[in-house]
Parts: C-alpha cells; structure tokens; sequence
C-alpha cells in the first residue's frame, strides 16, 4: 500500500482481497446470523491467545452456517493460507483439523472501525480453540495469526 493510514479499498494492497473474500461470506448471512456475526468493538489485536474449547468466542459459529456459507469460509482460509508454503498451508489445516475444524471457529466482523464507513468489513477474526487469524484493516492491513494443534501451545506474542 502506498501509505500508513490506507483508504476505504485499500488500494495497492495485495491482502485486501483476503478480507474481500470474508466479506463474500458476510453478505451471505441473513439478518439474524449477521446480528450475531457483527461485534460492536474490535479486540485489540494482541488479543490473540488461545481459548481452548471451552472459550468465550466472539461472532457467529462457523457451525451454524448453511453448507454453502460454510464452503465460503473454506475459500476464505484457502485464501489466508494461499501466500505460506505448501508445508506451512498443510501443517495449518492438520492443527485445524485436531480442534474440529472450520465448525469449531467463529466468524467475527467488527464494526467500530470502518474506513470510509461503507459497511465492507475493515476488521474481522477467524477464531477457534487454538487458531486465531485476526485482520485489522484500519488504518492499513496488519494480521496477527496463532494456529496450534491445541490450546496449551506456547505463544510467543
């Protein structure tokens, strides 16, 4: 990107369109699973230690949405992972798998800090026990990601 502090769009960032695709999930979602996707407060994004199973789990369960939203999400972390090595994208999707996988996540669209206020989500988490990708796009595209086999992993942020 071109600047410190980006504009609505993002132009000249080459991970917006990671958070195009979620935000292709979001207009997905009828009225009810957005009141329950949408998240008044973004964290902060050092916030991004595991929860375990048991944990308190921001936005709308991935388990809860229909199977063609839930394919969407799939391309969405096929979209995350896209950039990492083949060993790295496989060695995401094992540690997912061992949690419950995608259904075991929630999806949260944060809507306190919206460039140009145009409702294409700027930040956003992907979350389960042990996976977190948080996506803060204000005031340019900045991702913190913690994915483990469990939640008794050691993190280093």
């Amino acid at each position: 990107a071109p600047r410190f502090n980006e504009k609505p769009g993002h132009p000249g960032n080459v991970y917006w369109e990671q958070a195009l695709a979620a935000n292709k999930v979001y207009q997905m979602l009828d009225g009810r699973q957005r009141k329950l996707a949408e998240v008044s407060k973004t964290p902060r994004e050092q916030s991004v230690g595991f929860k375990g199973k048991d944990g308190n789990f921001q936005g709308i369960p991935v388990s809860q949405l229909s199977d063609d939203q839930k394919e969407h999400v799939q391309k969405v972390l096929q979209k995350l992972i896209e950039p990492y090595r083949k060993s790295d994208q496989d060695e995401v999707i094992s540690a997912l798998k061992k949690q419950g996988g995608l259904d075991a996540c929630h999806l949260a669209f944060f809507t306190d800090r919206d460039l140009g206020n145009d409702g294409v989500w700027d930040n956003w988490r992907l979350e389960g026990p042990s996976f977190v990708w948080h996506y803060r796009g204000a005031p340019h595209v900045h991702v913190w990601v913690n994915v483990a086999s469990d939640a008794s992993a050691k993190l280093n942020a």
